[in-house]
């Protein structure tokens, strides 16, 4: 099953995809709090662009978000143990970013988080498994 991306190439391909992610923020948050810029502007859509292909060339087309979001009776007993170990890794490293966020959050904004962020979170919620799988399976 697999679907053309190499171990090196899905692991260049997650941290192209998070690093987008993380730099479409930073800039995002640059343009709220200093005001408009061009070309600030320009690189948080660039950043949001690359994130958008990086997630479907890493995640749709080697069907690694299918596996992670399919029904437990659809998978095999091999992809449920491999389906199962992302999630547990995965739970440990999102309560880890969750907890300093909103540590972070506590201590600079009052408490409040920002819907953006929160929608990182819930992105990162939704692609952490997969990515754990394209980070350590030899074969999608």
């Amino acid at each position: 099953m697999k679907q053309g991306l190499s171990k090196t190439n899905r692991r260049i391909g997650v941290i192209i995809n998070y690093s987008s992610l993380i730099l479409f923020l930073i800039l995002f948050y640059m343009l709220k709090y200093e005001g408009w810029n061009i070309l600030i502007g320009s690189g948080a859509a660039a950043a949001l662009i690359i994130t958008v292909i990086s997630f479907i060339r890493t995640h749709v087309k080697t069907r690694l978000w299918r596996l992670t979001h399919a029904k437990i009776d659809k998978l095999d007993e091999r992809e449920i143990q491999v389906s199962h170990e992302s999630l547990r890794h995965s739970y440990g490293i999102f309560s880890v970013v969750c907890l300093v966020i909103i540590y972070i959050s506590a201590v600079t904004e009052g408490g409040h988080i920002h819907v953006l962020i929160a929608a990182s979170l819930l992105y990162l919620a939704h692609t952490l498994p997969a990515s754990v799988i394209a980070w350590t399976e030899k074969e999608v």
